[in-house]
């Protein structure tokens, strides 16, 4: 009997296709690479196949948000890295395992160093034209590997840039201590506590690259504003000081912007109400705190990747502050690099333990990672002590401590949430995958959770309908004051300023109560979810596609009308003609109001997915898990949905065996930033 020859390579992604393991472009690429090939006849069947497979690989692994290809970890377990579940496992005709044992790794690297496809080590100033590069066992798109040795090289010239002239420091420090007080101008902080965000701020003044990273309520915006006090001080000190301070505030989309400067305005309306800073009150008055999105701030140009501000046409400003900076993906770092000027300072703020960008990339979180442990150099070190009447431990002493980690501080005691919170604890307890003080503060197996801003609700089966009558209740209850708000509207001889002022109103109303999915599909994801709770609620048309109170959220870019993807709308009936609009609300504050046939791109959201609630804040969150296990569950997925809720939580978990192994699992994209 003729035995079988094994499939190639091309039919194998073609299968693969098929059962949704890589798509349709992946392949594309696959195949053309291949197709481009000129390697010798004898090499050529087994070049061709390790390029193709590795191609296809690496561009479905990038579209997962990795920004290159480690080829020991596809090797020694290639379902994982893929996403594999076990359904479609049964369903493939060659599975990836059974495809790479066909090589050894010293093979498959040797294949691709013949491939005229792929680039072998090539130096950081290197013209590469081939689409791929081969460094270090690691393979990365052509595209990826150049944004990733420019940010690096971009941000150690500015991490070697000194900005703290040393007869200035001790100026520094008694301004800081009226500021932030000799412990901490807190009256909830001990006196044993280091003063973490003082020392985040000290540290930010020291060179033109820094970060401060911490979770919800530790702080951020408590130290920001200081921060910009700080600047402004040294601005005006500095003898060659011409013009004032340009400082620019951005983040990456228009909600995490509208809250940045709303947090801005609060913080530093406090401080200028504190008569003990009475002196500081002509400084404050310079800080502004008008907040962009990095798209704005740039300059987009339609139907293009590149931005009207760049290497020759750089933004005009002195300090650039990126809040939100988890969201920022490895391209937009790298424009906002090529746009900065060289005298600069960026700092970036942001959480390391949310969810990464939903792009490819990392960034805050490889140049945060080993950030709680310090590994803070002599000088760094010192230089913090000083700053501090209380001792650093000295384990965060590391004398040889990677470069990028002396410019990031991690502000460690979260303030947002009461002694009484369970929301804060179960943050921490999730992020320390600590699955037994999950289920205690949920209370899984007692009749109630630990504390009262906290709520369980636990099913057995997708089915359950108990689980789901629960559910029931809670919508109705929760969308009650969205209901109201819309239900207050003017009359029609009411101005545009009042319509406004309702239209604002109805928005806040919806940001109380927001249902965040883990998945999109099914009963439990966003689609299953919007169904279900537009057939409870009330005064609901059944064949209308735009009603009164349809919440929508922007799914793609539209640069025409200036809406970004995950900005949030309300459907609305203007008092004065019934004609129904969109009302949205801008960075700014502001309202628009824009007729439904112009979005082109919009999806109900009474329920969105985890990722695309980044960057906002919901009084009464409410978490969905599916009832089955899904590689996109992870504990970044939980610990970011968890930490969207302000006063209130609500975990809807159909399996508790779902939920366990979610924050047990950790996601790290690869990339290779800083290693």
């Amino acid at each position: 009997m003729q035995t079988q020859a094994p499939l190639s390579v091309l039919d194998i992604l073609d299968d693969w296709q098929q059962q949704r393991v890589v798509s349709h472009l992946d392949v594309a690429l696959a195949r053309m690479l291949t197709e481009s090939n000129e390697t010798a006849a004898e090499q050529q069947e087994a070049v061709t196949e390790v390029t193709a497979l590795l191609t296809a690989v690496l561009s479905a692994y990038v579209s997962r948000g990795h920004v290159c290809l480690v080829l020991a970890d596809v090797m020694a377990d290639p379902e994982s890295l893929l996403g594999i579940d076990s359904y479609q496992a049964r369903q493939l005709a060659v599975s990836p395992g059974a495809v790479f044992k066909r090589w050894q790794l010293p093979e498959i690297i040797a294949w691709l160093q013949q491939s005229t496809a792929v680039a072998c080590d090539p130096e950081q100033d290197d013209k590469v034209s081939c689409p791929l590069v081969l460094t270090q066992g690691t393979l990365y798109l052509t595209r990826f590997w150049y944004y990733e040795q420019r940010i690096r090289q971009r941000l150690q010239r500015r991490m070697r840039s000194a900005l703290l002239a040393t007869d200035n420091v001790a100026a520094m420090a008694e301004q800081l201590d009226t500021l932030f007080g000799t412990v901490q101008a807190d009256s909830k902080a001990k006196a044993d506590v280091v003063p973490w965000q003082k020392l985040a701020c000290a540290n930010t003044l020291r060179s033109r690259f820094s970060v401060i990273t911490g979770g919800p309520g530790t702080g951020k915006t408590y130290t920001v504003v200081r921060l910009l006090a700080m600047l402004h001080f040294l601005a005006n000190q500095a003898a060659d000081t011409t013009q004032a301070l340009r400082v620019r505030l951005a983040a990456p989309t228009g909600k995490a912007a509208a809250r940045l400067k709303s947090s801005i305005q609060a913080a530093l309306s406090e401080l200028q109400q504190d008569s003990a800073l009475a002196h500081w009150h002509p400084i404050l008055a310079q800080i502004d705190s008008h907040s962009s999105t990095l798209h704005r701030l740039l300059g987009t140009i339609p139907q293009s990747r590149k931005f009207r501000h760049h290497a020759a046409n750089p933004l005009r400003l002195d300090v650039l502050i990126i809040d939100e900076a988890s969201m920022v993906d490895i391209e937009m770092m790298d424009a906002i690099l090529d746009a900065l000027p060289k005298h600069a300072q960026l700092i970036l703020l942001g959480d390391k333990d949310q969810l990464a960008s939903v792009e490819a990339g990392a960034v805050l979180g490889q140049i945060c990672a080993g950030a709680e442990q310090g590994h803070y150099r002599q000088a760094t070190f010192e230089f913090l002590q000083a700053n501090s009447a209380v001792p650093l431990a000295a384990s965060l002493y590391d004398p040889q401590g990677p470069e990028h980690l002396q410019h990031v501080v991690m502000l460690r005691e979260s303030r947002r949430f009461a002694s009484d919170s369970g929301i804060g604890k179960l943050a921490s307890a999730i992020n320390q995958a600590d699955g037994a003080e999950v289920a205690n503060l949920l209370g899984k197996d007692a009749l109630a959770p630990s504390f009262a801003d906290l709520h369980l609700l636990q099913g057995a089966r997708d089915t359950d309908t108990e689980l789901w009558q629960q559910f029931k209740g809670l919508c109705q209850q929760g969308y009650r004051p969205y209901w109201s708000a819309l239900d207050a509207r003017p009359d029609a001889t009411a101005s545009q300023d009042d319509i406004d002022a309702w239209g604002l109103r109805v928005l806040k109303a919806y940001a109380g109560f927001q249902i965040l999915s883990a998945v999109r599909d099914g009963p439990f994801g966003v689609s299953g979810l919007n169904q279900q709770v537009q057939a409870w609620l009330p005064s609901m048309p059944e064949q209308s596609t735009w009603y009164e109170g349809r919440p929508v959220m922007v799914s793609a870019n539209d640069y025409s009308l200036n809406l970004r993807n995950g900005d949030i709308g309300i459907a609305l009936r203007s008092p004065q003609d019934e004609t129904l609009r969109v009302v949205f609300e801008d960075s700014q504050g502001r309202l628009r109001w824009i007729l439904p046939s112009r979005l082109r791109h919009v999806e109900t959201a009474f329920a969105m997915t985890i990722h695309k609630s980044q960057g906002s804040e919901f009084g009464h969150a409410v978490v969905v898990l599916p009832p089955n296990d899904n590689p996109v569950l992870c504990r970044e997925l939980i610990y970011t949905g968890v930490t969207r809720a302000a006063n209130e939580l609500t975990l809807m978990v159909p399996s508790w065996a779902v939920l366990e192994q979610s924050i047990q699992r950790a996601t790290l994209r690869t990339g290779r930033l800083f290693t």
